[in-house]
């Protein structure tokens, strides 16, 4: 239970800014866990460990909520049951009794200590306002010293990486390498090479010897981005790195010692893939002696203002953009979902900021539609309603050409004909810009 303590979840507070659990029936009657939020399940790295074998490896979640306690099952093989029924995600009632396998659990709010936070708006290259941001640089200062290894959740586009470099830039090893493998772009013939490296002739192709990600990073940290994505056979060998610190390249008998710390993240549940066997739970425990859950830009919509004024300051001195963003705009970007998240935000303030007619960013400079109908004004006045309704495929084919003319026409005029600028802010690939400049009789600065 000591190293639990370490294991933070970053949401939105709620009236009860904790929870608390306790087993009042089954083999582990007695036990009580509180936090922001708990995890429950067997595993020995849950924050309430149940010595039950009819309960999974991490069998529930609970949060505060405004109505009570919000319970989450985690894919459970026996299920989480309330009053009879099998729950998958609802709010319960303080004192609700909950039955998972031959053990239950009383669940009720509870009022944490308040942690010390630091009133600040960064964190070296981290941008934040909101609690949860403040919260992460307070829980990063005291992380980063240490040789714990962090394992970092959150989805596509919150930073993960970002965090994952404060981590070595404020740790003892700054001046060793920060070296980044990402797993998911792992070739499965490949895979142990690159962790581990190969020696010349290790197997067809092997030319000559090669240190592998472990090796590189020696004296500094390695990022195993989408850690979720590594192989299943490959898991235990890297299990075998992290506890032993050393690695044996493939062709070689001979153990290399590493100093290595491990950062590692994914925007995947790992405890749910750990229940259904995908992920060991011991390479889990290994990798998360440290968890941090990275909010979405959604959960934190306070701070969009502060990056899109940083986003802003870092365009290209000689660039002809904007450099400003109205109120207005603001607003506006308030109210996105923003499923891309940080990187998102980012992408959408740098194309308002190169596509908009003056120095400041309007909202109808966000909107590519209102883009649209601006090429469109002439012809919508000369149009008459005849009554007619057109044919729906046709219309909507007519609608995206003149779309995408109107839009293409803006975005080479804007970036002077320079492919790789406008696929940039267009956020799509060169070749793939240079068919629809093809199509709509379109051209580039680019020679063909």
């Amino acid at each position: 239970m000591s190293e639990s303590s370490t294991r933070t979840i970053l949401r939105p507070r709620t009236a009860a800014s904790g929870v608390r659990a306790t087993v009042v029936a089954g083999p582990s009657t007695g036990v009580t866990a509180t936090g922001r939020k708990i995890t429950l399940g067997r595993s020995r790295i849950a924050d309430l460990a149940v010595a039950d074998f009819t309960v999974s490896e991490f069998h529930l979640e609970l949060a505060p909520h405004e109505g009570g306690v919000d319970v989450r099952d985690l894919e459970s093989w026996n299920g989480t049951y309330f009053e009879g029924g099998r729950l998958g995600r609802a709010v319960v009632p303080p004192g609700a009794l909950l039955s998972l396998g031959e053990s239950a659990i009383r669940v009720d709010l509870a009022n944490e200590p308040e942690p010390a936070r630091p009133m600040r708006d960064s964190f070296r290259s981290l941008l934040g306002r909101s609690t949860a941001m403040r919260e992460l640089f307070g829980l990063l200062e005291r992380l980063a010293p240490t040789e714990l290894t962090v394992f970092i959740e959150g989805p596509t586009g919150s930073g993960k990486e970002l965090v994952a470099r404060v981590l070595h830039d404020e740790s003892p090893r700054v001046r060793g390498p920060f070296t980044v493998l990402d797993c998911a772009a792992l070739p499965s013939s490949l895979a142990e090479s690159v962790l581990f490296g190969h020696a010349a002739g290790a197997f067809t192709g092997a030319v000559a010897a090669r240190a592998g990600v472990f090796e590189a990073a020696d004296g500094g940290t390695v990022f195993l981005d989408e850690v979720g994505d590594l192989p299943l056979d490959l898991q235990p060998k890297l299990l075998r790195v992290l506890e032993q610190r050393h690695v044996v390249r493939l062709g070689e008998n001979r153990p290399r010692p590493v100093s290595v710390r491990v950062v590692s993240a994914t925007w995947r549940d790992l405890r749910a893939m750990v229940n259904v066997g995908q992920f060991r739970d011991d390479l889990y425990f290994r990798l998360a002696q440290a968890r941090l859950v990275l909010p979405s830009l959604a959960e934190r919509r306070e701070d969009i203002e502060i990056l899109a004024a940083d986003f802003l300051r870092r365009l290209p001195r000689n660039a002809a953009c904007a450099r400003a963003i109205s109120r207005e705009a603001l607003a506006e970007l308030s109210t996105r979902s923003y499923p891309g998240n940080v990187r998102e935000l980012k992408n959408t303030i740098e194309r308002a900021a190169y596509m908009c007619d003056g120095p400041v960013i309007r909202p109808q400079d966000l909107a590519f539609e209102r883009l649209l109908e601006r090429g469109r004004e002439p012809a919508r006045e000369e149009a008459v309603d005849d009554g007619e309704v057109p044919e729906f495929k046709g219309a909507k084919r007519t609608a995206i050409d003149d779309f995408e003319q109107a839009y293409l026409a803006r975005l080479m005029t804007k970036t002077s004909g320079n492919i790789a600028m406008a696929a940039g802010l267009a956020g799509i690939e060169r070749h793939y810009l240079r068919s629809l400049l093809k199509k709509h009789g379109l051209h580039s600065r680019e020679r063909e």
